[in-house]
């Protein structure tokens, strides 16, 4: 700590230097002579473009933080969330539902032999696994 106290003059000048220069360039520019900034920008084109784009930051920025980010949320919400949570869950299991009752609508006929005819082959069934071992120990 005690070495920040003893750095050269010129460190603690540069400060007041530089305001006081970019004071005087910005009232030479924009109040003495104020054709100077346009000619300058007409003169150095290359630079003016560069530093009227922020030194292509945002370009950069976009490029490398915020294509590849919106690219990952479309693709967790397509393909996470679209095909599987609701593809696996609500969606999917409403859709296997629907699939279902379409078949038990088929059976259900509405004549009395017809569900006869499926408690006997239950009761068939559950007779026929209760002697084959699944009940008899």
């Amino acid at each position: 700590m005690e070495e920040m106290h003893h750095v050269p003059a010129w460190v603690s000048w540069s400060p007041l230097v530089m305001l006081t220069v970019g004071f005087l360039v910005a009232l030479w520019f924009y109040i003495l002579d104020t054709r100077r900034p346009a000619e300058l920008a007409r003169q150095q084109a290359p630079l003016y473009e560069f530093l009227l784009h922020k030194w292509y930051f945002d370009e950069l920025y976009d490029r490398i933080f915020v294509r590849p980010a919106m690219w990952l949320g479309r693709l967790l919400w397509k393909v996470g969330d679209g095909r599987i949570i609701d593809g696996l869950g609500p969606d999917g299991v409403a859709a296997r539902v629907v699939d279902v009752t379409r078949g038990v609508v088929r059976l259900q006929t509405g004549y009395v032999y017809h569900y006869a005819f499926v408690m006997l082959i239950g009761a068939a069934a559950l007779f026929t696994w209760y002697l084959v071992g699944g009940g008899a120990h």
